[in-house]
């Protein structure tokens, strides 16, 4: 895809699911990849995965996304590895399902940390370089409950709408730099996340998990879960030359489950 080899990028929270298929698609595409997670174990288990894919040796390091300092570590490791940051792919750790009265003051400050401060942060130190080469892509990796707010999703309705919401402003005062910034809006992904939340329904309703998930799949015009490398292709379209003039859009990839216009 045209503009992507060669140029540096940070993909948040990518040891597994949706920010693995991300890495995995960009890695193919010759893109220098800086990406962290809280679990060393996984960081490397990714890291000897992309290399046995792709032949491409990732910079992965062990951060938490939710602490600032770990978060310059981050961004200096890129910086020591590449010399500068291109593209930044804010993906992100899961939030709590649970009901709003379920959750507590220490639930919201740790989701505000690891998703909307994390983001502003991030971008702060990223956008930079990306200033100063009069060039970059900016993606945020939310959900549909920023166009469809979901029962027992309070954390993430709330906090990804802001998120959203940032990145349109971030579009509006970063252009003039060259620096397209947007949002993806992903439906049911089969990751390990999704594969939680079915558990739990199953529990929670005495239904068999089988039946929640057929059930869950009628909602879906595609009639199936996205897989994470789709998310992936989008991500790469976005960084690439041929999305050039898409700026400030919120895009879902959802199989067709929102239904608005």
């Amino acid at each position: 895809m045209q503009g992507l080899k060669n140029k540096n990028v940070i993909v948040c929270a990518g040891s597994t699911g949706i920010g693995k298929g991300v890495i995995s698609t960009l890695a193919r595409y010759g893109v220098n990849i800086t990406t962290f997670s809280r679990s060393k174990e996984k960081i490397d288990m990714l890291r000897a995965e992309i290399r046995e894919e792709t032949g491409v040796t990732i910079n992965a390091l062990p951060a938490d996304l939710s602490r600032k300092d770990d978060l310059i570590r981050v961004v200096e490791s890129a910086h020591t590895q590449y010399g500068k940051i291109d593209f930044l792919v804010m993906n992100y750790g899961d939030p709590r399902v649970d009901p709003f009265m379920e959750l507590t003051e220490s639930d919201w400050d740790y989701n505000i940390d690891m998703m909307l401060k994390s983001t502003i942060r991030m971008v702060d130190m990223c956008m930079v370089d990306m200033v100063a080469s009069n060039f970059g892509r900016i993606i945020f990796i939310t959900s549909m409950t920023t166009k469809n707010p979901l029962q027992n999703f309070a954390i993430s309705n709330t906090l990804r709408s802001g998120i959203v919401a940032l990145g349109k402003t971030l579009s509006i005062e970063l252009g003039k730099y060259n620096i397209n910034v947007n949002s993806i809006s992903q439906g049911y992904f089969y990751t390990q996340r999704l594969k939680n939340i079915l558990e739990k329904t199953s529990s929670s309703t005495g239904k068999a998990i089988e039946d929640v998930e057929s059930q869950l799949k009628r909602e879906i015009p595609l009639g199936r879960f996205g897989k994470p490398e789709e998310i992936g292709n989008l991500v790469a379209f976005l960084c690439s030359e041929l999305s050039s003039y898409i700026t400030g859009a919120n895009i879902p990839i959802d199989g067709g489950t929102i239904k608005s216009i």
